[in-house]
């Protein structure tokens, strides 16, 4: 995030409090008060002030079978699979990706969708 000047964290907490009254008036329920719920959360985040989402230990385990899954699908592909260009072998860009790089010329492949 980039560091603020006084001056700007002064404007944005200005701007905050001005959003707020009107989200306290009921302004941003109306058809045309979008904007302002918009505004409100752009500010806070400028701020620093929004809560970091959490990412649960499920959803940890979730990502990893995914990757060891593609990952082999990834070695197999890629043994099969010559580069297009000038037929060098082929190499997993990295874990978990669905793409190739290859070894002599560096040209870039995407072997699974």
């Amino acid at each position: 995030m980039n560091k603020l000047s006084e001056e700007a964290k002064g404007r944005l907490h200005k701007d905050l409090v001005k959003l707020g009254d009107m989200m306290g008036d009921g302004l941003h329920l109306e058809s045309d008060g979008k904007w302002i719920s918009r505004e409100y959360k752009k500010i806070l985040k400028a701020l620093g002030m929004l809560p970091k989402k959490k990412i649960s230990p499920e959803e940890m385990a979730k990502r990893k079978s995914k990757s060891e899954a593609i990952n082999k699908r990834m070695q197999e592909r890629i043994s099969q699979t010559p580069c297009g260009k000038c037929n060098g072998a082929l190499k997993q860009t990295r874990i978990g990706s669905k793409r190739a790089i290859c070894e002599s010329c560096g040209g870039k492949w995407q072997l699974l969708r």
